[in-house]
Parts: C-alpha cells; structure tokens; sequence
C-alpha cells in the first residue's frame, strides 16, 4: 500500500522568502467562521487534490448542529478561484 504523505506547505514572506510549515492541517479564521486545509488527503483516491472544509466538515466539529456553512467558489482568472464561507 502507498503511504500518503502530507502536501509541502510554506509560509511566504513579505521579501518572497518561503518557509516551510510542518502540519497535516491548516486552519484559516475568517471572522467568525473557518476554513481547514487539509494537507494530508483524507484518502489514496483524493491524492493530487486539494480539500477544503469548512463548519461540521472540519475535524472536531462533527456535532455542530448550527443551520451550516457553506463554500461558495467564485471564478477569478484562469489560474485563481475566491472561496467565501457563507453562513446559511
């Protein structure tokens, strides 16, 4: 069986100096609602992509019962896509 490693990650700065981040998964806060970055794919079939989650999807919030959150993906430019957590 194929081990799964998790995605390089890297944190850049202002000068375009990468440093990388070790962890399996990242968490972006966006007022009151978060978005998780999953750098290690949950399973063999999702490797090569990239998963987002985001309310009871992210790991520890399975019993969130709130009425949900929702990504709402918006094209940009060919290369760029805008992703909004909406409350429902």
């Amino acid at each position: 069986m194929n081990e799964i490693n998790p995605y390089q990650a890297f944190a850049i700065t202002k000068d375009g100096t990468r440093h990388p981040i070790e962890a399996e998964t990242i968490i972006i806060q966006m007022d009151e609602e978060e978005i998780e970055i999953s750098l290690l794919p949950p399973h063999p079939v999702f490797k090569g992509k990239l998963t987002l989650a985001t309310g009871s999807a992210i790991q520890g919030r399975e019993d969130e019962r709130a009425s949900g959150t929702q990504l709402v993906i918006e094209p940009g430019a060919a290369n760029v896509i805008h992703i909004t957590p909406k409350k429902l």
